[in-house]
């Protein structure tokens, strides 16, 4: 599966509650990590920017209102298929038809209150993060050092890999040597990952 980045917002009937806390160790008891967040107090045009697909449907303006009604918590979330399973965890858009255990089932007042949301495709993702979170404001949590199977041991980034003649030694990354496990061997993909 692949390493993705969804964004999560805690509304603010949910951050009323104080469940922030509880919230966020439920994100990392599934797996993700949070790799941005604030704190911050919407304005109507950050709202209706954000929401603008919505414009002009019944539940804008209720929504809008909402939205600005209190402080919410806005977070990068990193981890496999984060989109997907960051949406499973929060449960059905209406709080009604809410699975036991999903967020929402657990925080949602209402099909407008329902506590949490989240990105719906990678692509909603990046353009979410981006309304929120400038370049520098999102730190990488995901080790650059993977594990990929039985036959490669560990995996190293294209970006970050460096070959490395050193005699026993497979790979260099920020300086620090990997080597050989006894019996393997530099392992080449088309994706340009060297694995050692």
């Amino acid at each position: 599966m692949a390493i993705e980045r969804t964004f999560s917002i805690i509304k603010p009937n949910a951050v009323a509650k104080n469940v922030i806390g509880n919230i966020f160790a439920r994100f990392e008891a599934a797996g993700f990590k949070i790799v941005g967040t604030k704190m911050l107090h919407l304005t109507v045009e950050q709202a209706r920017g954000f929401y603008a697909e919505h414009d002009g449907k019944p539940f804008f303006d209720g929504l809008v209102e909402f939205m600005t009604s209190g402080p919410i918590v806005v977070s990068v979330l990193e981890g496999e298929n984060a989109v997907q399973r960051h949406r499973d965890l929060l449960g059905a858009t209406n709080p009604a038809n809410a699975l036991a255990g999903t967020l929402r089932a657990d925080y949602a007042d209402s099909l407008t209150e329902n506590g949490t949301h989240g990105s719906d495709s990678v692509e909603s993702a990046a353009r979410e993060i981006a309304y929120f979170f400038g370049e520098g404001e999102v730190c990488p949590r995901t080790p650059l050092i993977i594990s990929v199977n039985a036959a490669c041991k560990r995996g190293i980034r294209a970006p970050e890999f460096v070959q490395c003649s050193a005699p026993g030694r497979a790979a260099a990354h920020r300086g620090r040597f990997f080597f050989n496990p006894p019996g393997a061997i530099t392992c080449n993909n088309e994706a340009g990952i060297a694995y050692v």
